[in-house]
C-alpha cells in the first residue's frame, strides 16, 4: 500500500470507482470496466480491489454465494442483509426451547485478507464484548465455522442510515445535532472503554423509527493500548471521505481518528458533501458548500454559518492536535451551538461574546438577532458616512473614528449594564442604557455618533414592542441627522420608515403613509448616490403596508412592482423577498378573494423562506406561520391551517416571555381558527391571551381590532356576556380611530355588541346601540346588524316583524358547511314557528336544513327550541 500522497489519491480514486462497480448488475460490470479509462496507476489498484472481491473464502463458494439454510453455531442463516468488501451480513436465527431469536449475523468474506482478515474479526468481537452502551449495537455471540470462518452475531437492527434519515425527515440543523449527539455519546463510551472505531460514515450509523441511534461494525476498531497494527490497513477496510488524513498517511491510531469521522459525518448530514480539501489541505467552509438557494441542502446555509462552521472547521483539522480533545468536547460545543451559548472552536471575541449573551438573554432569538443586526445596521450607517468620507480625506479620518466610538461606546453599554433585579440584564435594560447614555455621554460631544446609537435603540424597541420610546428615540435621531448630516438619505430613509411603522401599528394610518413616501423619496436619492436598490425597495414595501387599510388595489400595485424588480437585483429568497410577498399576500386576499390557488403558492414560499432566513425558532417564523392560517382557511385546507396555528403559538410562548405584538398575533389567529371551527371555550384562552397582549402594549391596528371583535363574539358564545362587551367595546373604539366605523365590520360589531345587550337584558341599551350603528348610503345590510335588529323586535314582542327579517335573511344566507353565522337566522325562525304552533313552518325550515339539521348549536335549538338554545351564537 503506497503511502505517498501520490499513492493515496490513486487508491481514493479507485476506491470510489469500486463502488460504482459493486453498485453495478453482475452481468453489467464486465461493460462498464472495459469503457473505464482511469490512470494505469489507478487501474492497477482497482484490479486489485476486484480481485480481492472475487476471492471468497471456504465457505462462501457455494453458488452465487448464497448462505441462506447454512448454520453457524447455534445459528440458521435466512437472508442477505447487506454486504461489503469484507463481510457479508445475514438475517439469522435460533431457537432456545419455544423461545426463538433474531439477529445479524456477519460472516468474514475476503480471503484475500488471510489470517489478517481473521484477527480483525476476533478483535471485533473482543471490542464488542467490552462495550455495553445503549447507542451501540452489542454482541450477541461469535465464533468460527468448521473451516475457520468467522462470524459474529449481533441484535437485528431494524433502521435506516443516518444520512436517509436526515434526508427523508427533512431534519433541520438543530434536529441533525440532536441525533449527532447520540454518536457522539456513543464515540465517547468507546474512547473510556479504551476502543477506536476509526471507521465512522453514514452506513455505520443506524437510526431507528424512534430516532434512537445504533453505531455499528468495529470491524476495523482498535484498543487504544494496542501497538501491533498502524493505522493504515487495507483500503477497503476504512472509507477515504470519512478517514482522517493520518489515517490515508499510516500514523499512529488515536482518539483524534474518530473526532474526524464524527466531523466528517457530521459534514456529509449538513452539507450532502464529505468534507474536501485543496492542495494546501485547507478545508472549504461547509456553509460556502450549500449557499446556493437551489442546493438540495441550502436550509443548512444559516445554522451553518452561526457557528457550526467553526465547530466542523475544528473537528475536521489537518493535524490531530487541533482538533477536539475528545467526542466529549465535540458534544459540548454542539450542546453550547444548541443552547445559543458561544461556542469553544474558536477563542471568543469580545463582540462575538456580546452577541451570544443578549441571544441568551433577550427576549428570545429574534428579538435577539434583530437587536445584533440593528447593531450591525448602526456601525453600517457610521461606515457609509466614512464611505462617503473617502472623497475627502480629511474627513476620512473623523469618520473612521466616529465609527471606533459607536464600537467601544456599545461595548461600554453592554458590559456596564447593571439589571433591575440583579442576574443579566436583558434586552430592554440595554436599550434603555444605551439610549440614556447616547444623550447623556454623546450628544454634546459627538452629536451624529448619538444619532447613530438612537437610531439603533428606536429601531431595536421597536421590534421589541416598545413603541414610545421607540418613537422617542427615532424622532430625535432624525433631528440630529437633519443637522448633522443632511446627505445622509439612507439613514434618513430607515428612520422615516420606522417611524410609518410605528404610527400603522397605532392605527394612525395618513401619518404612517406621509412617512412612507418621506421614506420611498429618501430612498430614491440614495439610489441616486450609491446605486443600492434596497433601500428604496424597502421604503416601497413600507409604502405598500401603510396604503393596505385604505386603498389595497394601490397597495397590490406596490408590492407586485417591488416582486418583479426582485430577480433584477439579486435579492431573492432575502428578508426583502419574505416581506413583499406577506403584503402581496394580504392584499389579493381582498382584491382577489377567489384566487386561492395564488394565495397558497405566496402562502407555501413565505413558510419556506421565512423558516430559511429566519430560523425555526424565530419570532418571525411564527409570524409568518400565523399569517399564513388565513389563507389555508379559506382555501379549504383546515387541517394544514391548524397546524401552522398551533406551532405559531408553541414557537412564540417559548421565544417572548414579555408581551410581544408577535405573541398576541400568532395567539390571536389560533383563537380564530379555533373560533371558526366552534370550538369557542378554547378559543376564549388564545383571545385572552392576545387581548391582555394588546392592551398592555397599547395596540389598535385593525388587526388588533379583528381580534377583540371575534374575541367578544367568542365570549357571548360561551356566556360571558360582560367580558364580551369589554371586548366589543375596545373594537369598537380601534374603529372610531381608523374612520372604520361605517364599513361592513364597523356593521357588524355594533350588531353584535346589541345581541351581547339583550342576552343582558338591556333592550334599550341594545336599541341605543342599533340606533347609533352608521351605515353608507345604500350599503347591503349586514348579518349580525340585521339579526341584532329582529332580536330587539323579538324581545319587544313584534314576533311578526322578527319573522320576516329572519325570513330575508335566511334567503340570503342558505345553509353551508363552510361558515357557522348563517345559522342564527335559522334559529330565530325556528324558534317562532315553535312558539306559535306552526308546525308545517317548522318541519319545512327543517326539511330544507337537510344534513346541516346536524350542526351545533342549530342541533340543540331543533331538539329543545327554546330562547337559550335558538339564541345561541353559533
Amino acid at each position: 500500500m503506497a503511502t505517498d500522497r501520490d499513492g493515496i489519491e490513486a487508491w481514493k480514486l479507485a476506491d470510489a470507482l469500486f463502488d460504482q462497480w459493486l453498485d453495478l448488475d453482475e452481468s453489467e460490470r464486465d461493460t462498464w470496466l472495459a469503457a473505464q479509462d482511469p490512470a494505469p496507476g489507478v487501474r492497477a489498484y482497482l484490479q486489485r480491489l476486484i480481485d480481492a472481491h472475487a476471492r471468497p473464502g471456504p465457505l462462501l463458494d457455494t453458488p452465487a454465494s448464497d448462505l441462506s439454510g447454512v448454520r453457524l453455531g447455534g445459528w440458521t442463516l435466512e437472508s442477505e442483509l447487506g454486504r461489503g468488501g469484507m463481510a457479508v451480513v445475514y438475517r439469522a436465527s435460533r431457537s432456545d426451547g419455544i423461545a426463538r431469536q433474531d439477529a445479524a449475523l456477519k460472516v468474514l468474506t475476503l480471503g484475500a485478507l488471510g489470517a489478517s482478515g481473521r484477527e480483525r474479526f476476533h478483535r471485533e468481537a473482543e471490542i464488542l464484548a467490552r462495550l455495553n452502551h445503549p447507542n451501540i449495537t452489542p454482541l450477541i455471540d461469535s465464533g468460527t465455522g468448521p473451516d475457520g470462518t468467522c462470524w459474529l452475531a449481533m441484535p437485528l437492527v431494524e433502521g435506516q442510515r443516518i444520512d436517509a434519515w436526515c434526508d427523508s425527515h427533512r431534519l433541520d440543523a438543530r434536529g441533525v445535532v440532536k441525533l449527532m449527539l447520540q454518536v457522539c455519546d456513543a464515540a465517547a463510551f468507546a474512547h473510556r472503554s479504551l476502543v477506536i472505531h476509526r471507521d465512522l460514515k453514514p452506513s455505520n450509523v443506524l437510526v431507528e423509527a424512534d430516532g434512537h441511534v445504533r453505531l455499528l461494525d468495529f470491524g476495523i476498531g482498535q484498543f487504544t493500548d494496542a501497538s501491533t497494527e498502524r493505522t493504515q490497513t487495507m483500503w477497503r477496510a476504512l472509507t477515504p471521505g470519512y478517514a482522517a488524513p493520518e489515517q490515508l498517511r499510516g500514523d499512529p491510531p488515536s482518539t483524534a481518528i474518530d473526532i474526524y469521522g464524527l466531523g466528517a459525518l457530521l459534514h456529509r448530514l449538513l452539507t450532502g458533501r464529505t468534507p474536501q480539501a485543496d492542495e494546501r489541505t485547507t478545508t472549504t467552509r461547509p456553509s460556502v458548500l450549500v449557499r446556493q438557494a437551489d442546493d438540495a441542502y441550502h436550509r443548512h446555509y444559516i445554522p451553518l454559518k452561526n457557528d457550526l462552521d467553526r465547530v466542523l472547521l475544528k473537528a475536521l483539522a489537518e493535524e490531530p492536535g487541533r482538533r477536539y480533545l475528545s467526542a466529549e468536547a465535540l458534544a459540548d460545543d454542539l450542546k453550547r451551538w444548541l443552547d445559543g451559548m458561544p461556542v469553544l472552536a474558536q477563542a471568543p471575541t469580545l463582540g462575538y461574546r456580546t452577541r451570544k449573551f443578549i441571544a441568551r438573554h433577550a427576549f428570545g432569538v429574534a428579538a435577539a438577532a434583530l437587536l445584533a443586526a440593528t447593531l450591525a445596521a448602526g456601525i453600517g450607517a457610521t461606515l457609509w458616512q466614512a464611505g462617503e468620507a473617502r472623497r475627502e480625506a480629511a474627513n476620512a479620518r473623523v469618520q473612521a473614528q466616529r465609527a471606533i466610538l459607536v464600537r467601544d461606546f456599545l461595548q461600554r453599554v453592554f458590559a456596564s449594564t447593571e439589571p433591575a433585579a440583579g442576574g443579566v440584564p436583558d434586552a430592554l435594560e440595554l436599550l434603555d442604557e444605551g439610549a440614556r447614555r447616547a444623550r447623556s455621554d454623546l450628544l454634546g460631544t459627538d452629536p451624529l455618533a448619538a444619532a447613530d446609537i438612537l437610531m439603533l435603540t428606536g429601531q431595536a424597541r421597536q421590534e421589541l414592542g416598545q413603541y414610545p420610546d421607540a418613537q422617542a428615540d427615532l424622532e430625535q435621531a432624525r433631528t440630529l441627522f437633519a443637522r448633522e448630516a443632511p446627505g445622509a438619505y439612507r439613514e434618513h430613509s430607515d428612520i422615516e420608515r420606522a417611524l410609518g411603522q410605528i404610527l400603522r401599528e397605532r392605527g394612525e394610518v395618513e401619518a404612517a403613509q406621509r412617512h412612507a413616501r418621506t421614506a420611498v423619496d429618501l430612498a430614491g436619492q440614495a439610489l441616486a448616490a450609491d446605486g443600492d436598490p434596497k433601500p428604496l425597495l424597502d421604503a416601497k414595501v413600507t409604502l405598500g403596508s401603510s396604503l393596505f387599510a385604505s386603498d389595497p388595489q394601490a397597495a397590490k400595485a406596490v408590492f407586485e412592482e417591488v416582486l418583479a424588480a426582485l430577480p433584477r437585483h439579486g435579492l431573492q429568497d432575502t428578508e426583502l423577498h419574505v416581506d413583499v410577498l406577506d403584503g402581496l399576500g394580504a392584499t389579493i386576499s381582498v382584491t382577489d378573494p377567489d384566487d386561492t390557488q395564488r394565495q397558497v403558492r405566496i402562502a407555501e414560499e413565505q413558510i419556506r423562506l421565512s423558516r430559511l432566513l429566519d430560523g425555526p425558532e424565530s419570532g418571525w417564523y411564527a409570524s409568518t406561520l400565523s399569517d399564513q392560517v388565513p389563507t389555508f382557511g379559506r382555501a379549504g385546507d383546515h387541517a394544514r391551517a391548524g397546524q401552522l396555528a398551533f406551532e405559531a403559538v408553541a414557537i412564540v410562548d417559548r421565544v417572548y416571555v414579555r408581551p410581544h405584538s408577535k405573541k398576541a398575533a400568532a395567539h390571536c389567529q389560533l383563537a380564530a381558527h379555533l373560533h371558526l371551527n366552534g370550538r369557542f371555550s378554547e378559543a376564549v384562552e388564545h383571545y385572552t391571551v392576545a387581548g391582555d397582549i394588546n392592551r398592555q402594549l397599547e395596540l389598535s391596528d385593525l388587526h388588533v381590532q379583528a381580534c377583540f371583535m371575534f374575541g367578544g363574539y367568542a365570549r357571548a358564545a360561551v356566556g360571558d356576556y360582560r367580558g364580551a362587551l369589554d371586548d366589543l367595546e375596545r373594537s369598537w373604539e380601534i374603529l372610531g380611530q381608523h374612520d372604520y366605523r361605517t364599513s361592513p365590520t364597523g356593521y357588524a360589531a355594533c350588531g353584535t355588541w346589541a345581541s351581547v345587550q339583550l342576552r343582558l337584558g338591556d333592550t334599550e341599551g341594545a336599541a341605543g346601540t342599533l340606533a347609533g350603528c352608521p351605515r353608507r348610503e345604500g350599503e347591503t345590510p349586514q348579518l349580525q346588524h340585521a339579526q341584532a335588529v329582529a332580536e330587539l323586535q323579538l324581545a319587544r314582542g313584534e314576533s311578526a316583524a322578527a319573522a320576516r327579517l329572519a325570513a330575508e335573511m335566511r334567503e340570503s344566507r342558505p345553509p353551508e358547511a363552510g361558515d357557522r353565522y348563517w345559522m342564527r337566522p335559522w334559529m330565530l325562525s325556528l324558534l317562532l314557528a315553535h312558539r306559535e304552533g306552526r308546525q308545517e313552518a317548522f318541519a319545512s325550515l327543517v326539511a330544507e336544513l337537510g344534513e346541516h339539521a346536524a350542526m351545533e348549536p342549530l342541533s340543540h335549538c331543533l331538539a329543545a327550541p327554546d330562547e337559550t338554545r335558538c339564541l345561541a351564537f353559533p
